[in-house]
Parts: structure tokens; sequence; C-alpha cells
């Protein structure tokens, strides 16, 4: 848009001076007598024209937002009022938090942080707008946090083509594996979490006889999780007992539960989010469907727990986030900084979705801090890509990025629902999946 803008600045000068040029020929030529006073008029008018319009290319080109000299403003696009909404929305809250206690101890190189959030209501269109809203409009340097699978996939491109750097939870490893010069991220990927709860299940359980289902959502993120499933199963030489659709925010899934449960699986995978997880737990356990049940990251929040009840008492899940609850430096680091701004809430649990958010923040904060008082967006990037074994302090495991490598941490844990507490403990450590 900045191009745009100058190219139609270039263009008002030209027709000013045209405009000039054929007044003056007009006056000596046609009209036959030249009268010098108005001729300095007419000159003197052009050339304040042709000043006010360079003056607005000058303008233009010095608000330059891959350079930013005193605000580094940082987009954030997720769903806030949507159908994940409950899910999503700690994550910016995290970062907008995290941000404000650096800005309240000077900033970055003596430049604050500005966190921009739009809504996309879990929508592709409505997250495109929001995009465009926050590059052109408010000239973010960066993106953190991009909403859904599908909405990274309709963006990815454009981030290219516009060199805007982005990190982001991981999703799916097509945004990865190439790595593409302008994205990052942190944790296993969809794909990877599935190869893992399938080696758990079929070499450190040794389940016998598996009968292996699956329930996901009919978005991108739910296509990622059937295709790595379906290849998975295969690699093992199992048949999936099953496969149903629940949307997402889903309220109730009886009639998949149903369908389901005539397939008799013994173990479940539950790729979805909070809601739509919790209300299948509900229904599993109302129409009897006895099964062991295994979910990806964005069903191991402690709502999910809550929302479910005992529905959640064989309820295992995969995440590469610490707990609010847990005792690490890094978390007692996220604890100190919320309370801080937010006295009195010390009951409060804070979702993984927040920590997910927190730990991509410091990640971030790195990247500025090593990028110096010369910030660029090139900078930043060739910044990440010199983090080796960076100590997150126990809130994710340790990042390493490289020029070949965006993915800063592969791995994640296993978790066991506590229904009494409402939480999640953890029955693994760091597991990376095996190729």
């Amino acid at each position: 848009m900045k191009a745009e803008l100058v190219s139609r600045c270039y263009k008002l000068i030209a027709i000013c001076f045209v405009a000039l040029v054929s007044i003056i020929v007009d006056k000596t030529f046609y009209q036959g007598r030249i009268n010098p006073m108005k001729i300095r008029e007419i000159l003197f008018v052009g050339l304040v024209l042709i000043l006010v319009f360079s003056g607005v290319h000058f303008a233009v080109a010095e608000e330059d937002p891959a350079r930013p000299k005193d605000t580094i403003k940082i987009g954030v696009i997720c769903d806030m009022t949507g159908p994940t909404a409950s899910l999503q929305t700690p994550a910016p809250r995290a970062i907008r938090l995290y941000f404000r206690n650096v800005n309240d101890q000077g900033g970055i190189q003596g430049r604050r942080v500005e966190v921009i959030v739009e809504d996309d209501r879990y929508t592709i269109p409505m997250h495109v707008s929001a995009f465009k809203k926050l590059v052109y409009r408010d000239n973010v340097f960066m993106f953190m946090e991009i909403g859904s699978t599908g909405a990274m996939l309709a963006l990815m491109r454009h981030f290219t083509k516009l060199n805007i750097p982005n990190l982001a939870t991981a999703t799916s490893s097509m945004f990865i594996d190439p790595p593409r010069h302008h994205h990052f991220s942190n944790g296993a990927t969809y794909e990877q979490e599935i190869k893992i709860i399938f080696n758990w299940l079929m070499n450190v359980l040794k389940v016998k006889d598996p009968r292996i289902g699956l329930v996901r959502a009919d978005t991108e993120h739910g296509k990622v999780g059937s295709r790595s499933v379906h290849k998975e199963a295969k690699k093992y030489g199992l048949k999936l007992a099953g496969e149903v659709i629940v949307a997402p925010g889903a309220l109730e899934a009886s009639s998949q539960v149903l369908c389901l449960k005539r397939e008799n699986p013994n173990y479940v995978i539950l790729h979805l989010t909070l809601e739509n997880c919790a209300a299948f737990l509900r229904d599993a356990r109302k129409f009897n469907l006895d099964a062991t049940y295994v979910g990806t990251q964005y069903t191991c929040m402690e709502a999910t727990v809550q929302l479910a009840g005992k529905a959640a008492q064989n309820f295992y899940a995969t995440n590469s986030f610490a707990a609010w609850y847990d005792d690490n430096p890094g978390v007692r680091a996220v604890r100190k900084v919320t309370l801080k701004y937010n006295p009195g809430t010390e009951k409060e649990i804070r979702l993984r979705s927040y920590m997910q958010g927190f730990a991509e923040s410091v990640i971030v904060h790195e990247g500025l801090k090593r990028t110096g008082k010369n910030l660029t967006r090139e900078g930043l990037i060739k910044a990440w890509e010199g983090m080796k074994d960076f100590d997150m302090q126990g809130l994710s495991s340790n990042v390493t990025f490289g020029p070949d490598k965006h993915q800063a941490s592969e791995y994640c844990k296993f978790y066991k629902a506590d229904v009494k507490k409402g939480i999640f403990h953890p029955v693994s450590n760091w597991i990376k999946a095996k190729e």
C-alpha cells in the first residue's frame, strides 16, 4: 500500500508539472502576449503544489514499518468471539501482559511494544480482512499467533511476499517443512503429535488388538489430523475403527458417539478443541462408549477437564507447553508477572493456551533484543536463526532455530486428566516424534 501511495504522489507531481507547462505555453504562444507577473504567479502556485505532493512522498517514505524507530507493532489475529474463543483468547491476553511488563521496564532498545489484536471469529474471510487492516493501516512490524490452520494456509504466501516475520504455535508440518523464510513456530506439529500418540500406543503401552477411532472437526485443522492418523494407522498395519466429525464449539455429540460406538473402538484419538472435546467426552460417558481417550494439543486444556467432569476420567492428551500450576522457574515468572497486574487472582488457573502465549512472547522478546538498535525484519529473522538451545526455563523444551530449521522445538509431553482437581498431570518427559 505504501508503494501504491508513493506511485500516486509521483503521478500527481507529473500532472502538476504538465499542467504548469501547458498554462505557460497557452499564455505565451496562443494568447499572443506575455505577462511576466502572471507567469511568476503560475510558477509559484505550481512550485507549491509540487512541493506539497513531494512532501507527501517523503513523509510516506519515512514511515517504514520494517524499520520501527519508536514503537514495535505486533499483530495478533485470533478467535475472540467465535466458536473457539474460550480456547484462543487467553493467548493474546498473555502476549499483551508480557509486553506491558516489558514496556514498564523501559521497552526494548528504547522502543515500546504495541500489541494490536484483531478478532477473526474463526473464519478465514474475517482473518484475511484483519490481516490487511494490520498490514496496511496499522503498519505492524511482525505477527504472532494466527488463529487457525486454514487461515495460516491462506496467508502464508502473503507473509513471504510482504517480508513480514511471523511466530506462531506449530500447527501443520507443511508450514515448516521445508522452512519458509518468514515463518517460525514452537512446539510439536499435529503430524508429530499423531506420530507420538501412535508410538505410545503401539511401542510403549504395546496395546493388544488396537481398535483406534478418530474424532475431528471438518476444518483444515481436522483434515490435517485425519491425514496423519490414516498415515500412521497404515504404517502399523491398522484400519481405523471409525471416524466422526464434531463441529468446533459444539455442545453435544450424541449422534457421533453412537455412530462410533457401533465400531467398538478401545482407543479414541480426539483431534478437537476445548468445547467440542468436552462435549464428546460427556456424551461418550452418557452412552457408555468405553474407551481410552487421547487428545492432541488443543484438547489439553484445564477447562476441558472442568467441562467434561467425570467423563474425563480416562482422558490423556499431549501438549508442548507447561501448566500454570507447574513448579519451575519459567512458570514462576509467568505467575509473578500475571499477579503483578492482576492482584487477588492467585486461585484462578490460567489455561495452557495462556502459557503458550507467554512462551512465544519470550521467544519474540529474545529475538528483538538480539537484533540490537538497528531493528529490521531481516535482522529479527537472523537473530531467531541464531538461537541455539535457548533455555525456556521449563515453559517449553529448549529452543533451537537455524537457517534450515524454523521450528523451535518438536517436543511435547503426555498428560492425564485429574478430574477432582480439574487439571492435568504429566505422565512422560519431553518426547520427540520418531521418524
